[in-house]
């Protein structure tokens, strides 16, 4: 039940970062400060070491799909850049 609980908050935070680009993906705007994505991208890789050590299930779900979602963010970050210089 506990791991329920941790999954479904892990969900939600997802949902959440997912619907909070989703405006800024319509008007092709960028989505984040490149600076401030390599910084979180890094905490995001240690906090998902970390669960996976620690063995913490919903954590190491948050962070993977949080790894994947700024990913996601500086590619289209620096794609968007490199239209606007054209």
């Amino acid at each position: 039940m506990l791991l329920l609980l941790g999954l479904l908050g892990s969900a939600l935070i997802l949902i959440a970062w997912l619907i909070g680009i989703k405006d800024e993906l319509k008007a092709k705007k960028d989505l984040i400060e490149l600076k401030f994505s390599f910084v979180t991208l890094l905490g995001i890789i240690v906090l998902t070491v970390y669960s996976f050590l620690k063995k913490d299930i919903p954590f190491f779900v948050l962070n993977v799909g949080l790894f994947f979602i700024i990913i996601f963010e500086i590619f289209y970050t620096i794609m968007i850049n490199r239209r606007s210089r054209k």
